[in-house]
């Protein structure tokens, strides 16, 4: 498979972290933490990097040895049940299997982790399960100090959460907090410019965390046509001091 680009100045300037499940999808966690490293992060995030819900011990150590001082992990996502098959998220029907926030929590406390993207489920509406289950989670993550996420999701017209408005509501009565990611924004045509305006007059809370790829086409900054960079500069303007991660395919 290709390689991906090369890292600009202007990514640089946009992403602080990188996310190698997405731009080094194609090398093992290994190198894809080692090609962060040669690109100038200091911090990634990655999808859930393992094959099943509840690794085995020796699969979570290894995992967590790809990390030091010089390279950290920032965020990661909570498993999402079968991705292949097109699941987002099991908080619908089974929930997360017991074990799950064990290896989450061994993992926090070896690496730094800060937050992690709790994936809610295709139920179409927001069911009180759904609810119930973030709320608990939300709680469970944060004894290991983990911020839980709300990402608003596209491509699929019955994941329940589309735009940062209802995440906020979410977020709101769960104690979770806002996932901001511009390209699901912009492929659901959701009106970026008003959302910032009530972050600014405060009508809505700052994301916890930001995620950054250009649309159409979900490439590096500078391959599409939304203004990634004015939007990550209002943005900061009106308090934002998190991160901003860098999620673009090849």
């Amino acid at each position: 498979m290709p390689a991906p680009p090369p890292v600009t100045t202007t990514v640089l300037v946009m992403s602080t972290i990188i996310n190698c499940s997405t731009v080094y999808a194609h090398m093992s966690p290994h190198d894809a933490v080692n090609a962060a490293r040669d690109d100038g992060y200091a911090a990634v995030e990655f999808w859930w990097p393992f094959d099943l819900a509840v690794p085995a011990p020796d699969e979570v150590s290894a995992f967590c040895d790809l990390f030091d001082d010089s390279l950290g992990l920032y965020a990661m996502n909570l498993w999402g049940g079968d991705m292949a098959a097109g699941q987002r998220g099991v908080l619908d029907t089974d929930g997360l299997p017991a074990g799950h926030l064990e290896a989450v929590s061994q993992i926090a406390s070896a690496t730094g982790l800060k937050c992690s993207n709790v994936l809610l489920g295709r139920s179409g509406e927001l069911t009180d399960l759904q609810v119930q289950r973030l709320t608990e989670i939300t709680a469970q993550l944060g004894l290991s100090g983990v911020r839980a996420l709300i990402e608003p999701l596209s491509g699929m017209s019955d994941y329940p959460i589309t735009d940062p408005w209802q995440a906020e509501e979410l977020a709101q009565q769960t104690g979770a907090s806002v996932l901001a990611d511009f390209y699901h924004f912009a492929a659901n045509g959701v009106d970026v410019d008003a959302w910032l305006t009530d972050v600014e007059a405060g009508r809505v809370s700052l994301p916890a965390h930001v995620q950054i790829a250009d649309f159409p086409g979900r490439g590096a900054p500078g391959t599409g046509e939304v203004p990634l960079r004015s939007w990550v500069e209002r943005l900061r303007a009106a308090g934002y001091a998190g991160e901003v991660a860098g999620e673009w395919t090849l």
